[in-house]
């Protein structure tokens, strides 16, 4: 074969990877739930690490959403901490998910570019809620990358002002495997996301 037609292959089957978006066919408009809880032998091996459960629901369920994004809520459980942080946002897939405007790479831990780029909605500052969320390509986990802090609600009461949950080095990057739906069924119930 030709380099010239090795190289036209490879940039076909480039193009074919980069319009891949995991969000709509991973993640049907019912919604999906992903978990993590950390046991002990983790958390004495990562001090640093404060969060020691996350859970993640992914769902399309107003009507002004657009088709391939998913509405985005997460709970966060910390050490010392009663009440859990809640994040509410939306999620879109972007080839792009992890640069700013400028090029730059927003998550240094995360390597890729494509993912789901989720946004914090009711934000304390404007970069207190850029984030990527990247699908395994069979949609059996996520793993979620957070930067320095991330704006949310101590608890359910999302009528009070929102604050930032700033996170340890340690509490940036959680895989989380897709567990049962019902698993998040009283999270979307508890908090609403427009």
């Amino acid at each position: 074969m030709s380099r010239s037609i090795c190289a036209c292959l490879f940039l076909a089957l480039t193009s074919a990877a980069a319009a891949k978006n995991l969000l709509i066919e991973k993640i049907p408009p019912s919604g999906a739930c992903f978990f993590r809880r950390y046991d002990e032998a983790h958390l004495r091996e990562h001090p640093g690490q404060t969060v020691v459960s996350v859970r993640i629901s992914l769902r399309r369920e107003l009507s002004v959403t657009p088709e391939d994004a998913r509405e985005l809520r997460i709970e966060f459980r910390q050490k010392g901490h009663a009440k859990p942080f809640y994040v509410v946002g939306g999620c879109a897939w972007s080839d792009e998910a992890n640069r700013d405007v400028h090029g730059v790479r927003l998550i240094q831990s995360f390597r890729k570019d494509a993912a789901a780029r989720c946004m914090a909605r009711g934000g304390v500052a404007e970069d207190d809620g850029d984030f990527p969320i990247d699908l395994a390509d069979d949609g059996a986990s996520v793993t979620l990358y957070m930067d320095e802090g991330v704006s949310g609600w101590r608890g359910p009461d999302q009528k009070k002002k929102p604050t930032t949950l700033e996170l340890a080095r340690q509490s940036r990057v959680f895989r989380l495997e897709r567990v049962d739906p019902a698993a998040c069924v009283e999270l979307n119930q508890t908090i609403a996301i427009d």
